[in-house]
């Protein structure tokens, strides 16, 4: 029966198909996992958004595992603090500087606190100290100009000087009457800068005024972000009420004020408000009244970054640099202010809560910094956020949400502090951080040398793909002899070259960063891990045939990944082809790389698969096995606390419609191509939409991006995001040229170009497709495998449109796709390559009138069974085989 007379009976089937997928999807989101920071999340609460912060802070917020989304039961240790809290920011500052001889006040600190590496990237690739300040202050990315010289723009070893603020009258007028214009104009924030200074200042602070804060904030005027200057101060002042300094005190002089008290310049950055204006400047922040207080205690440099205000706020580095002499002077000026801390406490005040953190890089190599606190609230463990969901790991713009969550105040992120508590020794847990911050920096270093070994694997592929199977190669005297051989080699060399990239995530089940040549235990674990994935492909029954060993490999590939996504990810984060902490652009779920590689094994299985399946006459399993695996394949992907890929999801979902309705037979036009597309997005904005229903603090990547389509920031997102593309271009054009390159070899090595209505062998456009007929195209003789082909391309065209960075999604796919295509034409070795020749009239009208889409005529070999041809083929066998079937 023609497959035209299937699609009325298909249709209604299919519809319903597509209806239980979208049911499916929306069954996703009705009850996804929650996130650590969504305990308080499950019921609707009438309380105003103050008063939930405030009942937040105030139960336990530790847990079990960063990923159960479970907080612990209240306890005394988890309650808010009474107290102070103090910041102490030391840019440069990492855990493994930690040490109880050379930095005693800081192991200290270690010992009866929780800890974590701090991510501090901001804008650029490394942050200046005055950058990490800002960020602070305003809980999201900014870059503290200054701009760098234009002499100097490359260079990664100069930051701009921060301007210490002026408390003369001279200049707080000044900035009070700039503040008074940009209100006037409703061009700024002035007004509420107004407001308070009309108040008196804290006791022992004064108002002050940082000069020239225009040029600070110009980097972030285009840089894609939305920067709330001085956040952290202004909701601390609004919304923070006044403490008692004890259980034993009482009067007014024992109260703590709502303010932030700022002591340094990097503190004033973090303090000030959009016009530059310091509220409470102070020389000695522990003898204030404010509940907070920032104190700038200087950066850490090293010879290859050229400031260090240790031990004064000159940011200039000596020539000759001892980097642990400066971490000990650090910790002397920091056991320094902790004596005055403890000098300036009333009788019976509260104990104080101490915050230690790196706030930004000393060198142009970033790197993970430190976080310690240690007080009420903070006992010994591990800290995380919902933004990371990763134990022992936050980013910067978590501190300022997470500190005003202790106070009991919202913030617009709903972010908050969650401990992790743990017994172990403080040695053990320094050695666990020191061994994760390794990784990332290994991981950031050895990075490109990895993407060039894929590249030039890519290549070397591309070339023989093009000489070794060319007719006019192969086809030679003697080629017949030598085409099987050639085959095989290349089928050989190519599966060995598809497990690698999968053995760059299977590297992070080794502990390859504790060895003493952390770069030698990368390579070695991949090596191991390529060498893994190669013996389970070749292993029986499977492993008799090409297909099988493709089909083996890219099952495991897809399995491996989606296990790790449910378990929490573990395998894509600190990856070479996942995502590094130290750049920060995702911390949990599937990353671009990892979803190229999750569509592309998911389809060519599925395509293998169905091909079996159908040989065996189970008709019923050739819809069954991809419907279900393709939900199943969304449901991982699309899962807010799994994959949490917006993009990926989509296209996965698209490449699976595409797949089932080649399976049906439903013929695929230009209009049911966009309303896959429409379908997709919909149901992806509907999981957005329900995932933007919970808490800030709760939402994964899709609430988050239905929140900027409702603020209005969504294109300006899209807009990073594009650059983001043109920038990965610009510093990697060889991953950038992989993708045009996958698409000439399907059009010429796959010789597709001759199905097109205009093109026939007789052209100049046909002649030279003509050249590479090799054994290629008799791979997607068999229907199936064709359609998972077809579905893997589509949901890769989709992953480069609408993924962030999704250059990547089809450059990393054409480097797992092209050898499994080499691979699956091994099955075809033992066959003669056809002799050069026109071809045949016949076929030559047959393929400039065919508009019918490619489906080949061949009985599908089993997956399981090789099934050898010796008859030689003649050209005109090869038209007639090769003749179109609609």
């Amino acid at each position: 029966m023609p497959p035209t007379s299937l699609l009325p009976k298909c249709l209604p089937a299919y519809r319903l198909l597509v209806l239980g997928l979208v049911l499916g999807l929306l069954v996703l989101v009705l009850g996804p996992a929650q996130s650590p920071a969504t305990a308080a999340d499950e019921s609707p609460s009438t309380e105003s958004p103050a008063t939930s912060a405030a009942d937040t802070a105030a139960s336990a917020s530790t847990t079990d595992s960063a990923n159960t989304g479970a907080s612990g039961q209240d306890s005394e240790a988890s309650q808010a603090a009474d107290g102070k809290t103090i910041v102490y920011g030391i840019p440069g500052l990492t855990i493994n500087d930690i040490d109880p001889v050379r930095t005693p006040n800081l192991y200290a600190l270690f010992s009866d606190g929780a800890a974590a590496n701090l991510n501090v990237r901001t804008i650029g690739s490394a942050t200046c100290p005055g950058s990490g300040w800002l960020s602070l202050g305003a809980g999201a990315r900014a870059e503290a100009g200054p701009p760098a010289d234009p002499d100097e723009a490359d260079s990664t070893a100069t930051c701009p000087p921060l301007s210490a603020p002026s408390t003369s009258d001279e200049a707080v007028a000044k900035a009070v009457d700039n503040a008074e214009e940009d209100s006037a104009s409703g061009s700024g924030a002035g007004a509420s800068s107004d407001e308070y200074l009309a108040e008196d200042s804290a006791r022992g602070t004064a108002t002050a005024a940082i000069g020239d804060f225009e040029s600070i904030k110009e980097p972030n005027v285009d840089s894609g972000y939305s920067v709330d200057y001085g956040m952290l101060a202004r909701l601390v002042r609004e919304q923070g009420t006044t403490n008692p300094t004890g259980n034993d005190s009482a009067g007014d002089e024992s109260q703590l004020e709502a303010c932030v008290a700022a002591e340094g310049p990097g503190a004033a950055y973090a303090v000030a408000d959009e016009n530059g204006i310091v509220a409470d400047y102070t020389d000695d922040a522990a003898a204030t009244d404010c509940r907070l207080g920032l104190v700038d205690l200087g950066s850490i440099g090293s010879s290859a970054w050229l400031y260090d205000p240790i031990p004064e706020y000159s940011y200039t580095v000596p020539v000759s640099f001892d980097r642990e002499k400066r971490v000990a002077e650090a910790d002397k000026r920091l056991g320094a202010k902790l004596d005055e801390v403890r000098d300036s406490a009333k009788p019976g005040s509260a104990e104080p809560t101490i915050i230690v953190a790196g706030l930004g890089d000393s060198s142009s190599l970033p790197q993970l910094r430190a976080f310690i606190a240690s007080g009420p609230g903070y006992e010994p463990g591990s800290v995380s956020s919902s933004s990371t969901r990763t134990p022992g790991l936050l980013q910067i713009t978590d501190l300022a949400p997470g500190i005003l969550d202790q106070f009991g105040i919202s913030s617009p992120s709903g972010i908050s502090f969650d401990i992790t508590p743990t017994d172990d020794a403080p040695d053990k847990r320094i050695d666990d951080l020191v061994s994760v911050s390794q990784k990332s920096t290994t991981i950031y270093q050895h990075l490109s040398t990895f993407s060039l070994l894929l590249d030039i694997t890519f290549y070397v592929l591309f070339i023989l793909c093009g000489l070794l199977l060319s007719r006019t190669v192969i086809g030679r005297r003697g080629g017949a002899t030598i085409a099987p051989t050639v085959h095989r080699f290349l089928a050989w060399i190519s599966l060995a070259a598809a497990t690698l990239p999968m053995s760059a995530f299977l590297a992070g089940l080794f502990p390859w960063a504790r060895l003493p040549q952390p770069g030698f235990g990368l390579g070695l674990s991949i090596a191991v891990s390529a060498a893994a994935l190669f013996v389970v492909s070749l292993l029986p029954p499977w492993g008799r045939t090409w297909r099988g060993r493709v089909a083996a490999l890219s099952l495991a590939s897809f399995l491996i990944l989606s296990a790790d996504l449910i378990t929490g990810s573990h395998l894509q984060g600190n990856s070479l082809l996942g995502y590094n902490p130290i750049v920060g652009g995702r911390y949990y779920g599937l990353g671009n790389q990892g979803a190229a590689i999750f569509i592309v094994s998911l389809f060519i299985f599925l395509g293998l698969a169905i091909s079996w399946l159908r040989s065996k006459g189970h008709r019923r399993m050739v819809v069954i096995l991809p419907l279900v695996l393709g939900l199943f394949a969304v449901f991982v992907s699309g899962n807010p606390s799994w994959g949490a890929k917006f993009g990926g999801t989509i296209a996965t979902l698209a490449g699976l419609l595409v797949l089932l309705a080649l399976v049906s037979r439903i013929r695929l036009t230009i209009v049911r191509l966009v309303l896959i597309g429409l379908a997709s997005l919909t149901v992806l904005l509907g999981i957005a939409f329900l995932d933007w229903l919970r808490e800030p603090g709760a939402r994964s990547h899709f609430g988050n991006f239905f929140d900027q389509i409702v603020t209005g920031e969504a294109l300006q997102v899209i807009g990073r995001k594009l650059g983001a593309n043109l920038h990965i271009i610009q510093i990697n054009p060889a991953l950038a040229i992989v993708t045009p390159l996958a698409v000439i070899a399907i059009l010429f090595f796959l010789r597709y170009l001759l199905h097109f209505p205009s093109i026939s062998s007789t052209t100049r456009t046909g002649r030279l497709t003509n050249k590479w007929r090799g054994r290629l195209p008799q791979v997607f003789e068999d229907q199936d495998i064709h359609f998972g082909f077809l579905a893997a391309a589509t949901g890769m065209a989709v992953g480069l449109v609408l993924t962030d960075s999704g250059i990547a999604v089809p450059s990393t796919g054409a480097m797992v796709l092209l050898p499994y295509l080499l691979a699956l034409s091994a099955e075809h070795a033992h066959e003669k390559v056809a002799r050069s020749g026109g071809t045949t009239g016949s076929d030559s009208r047959l393929r400039r009138g065919s508009t019918r889409t490619i489906l080949m005529r061949a009985e599908a070999p089993e997956m399981g069974a090789d099934t050898p041809d010796d008859s030689p083929e003649t050209p005109e066998d090869s038209a007639e085989t090769r003749t179109d079937r609609a």
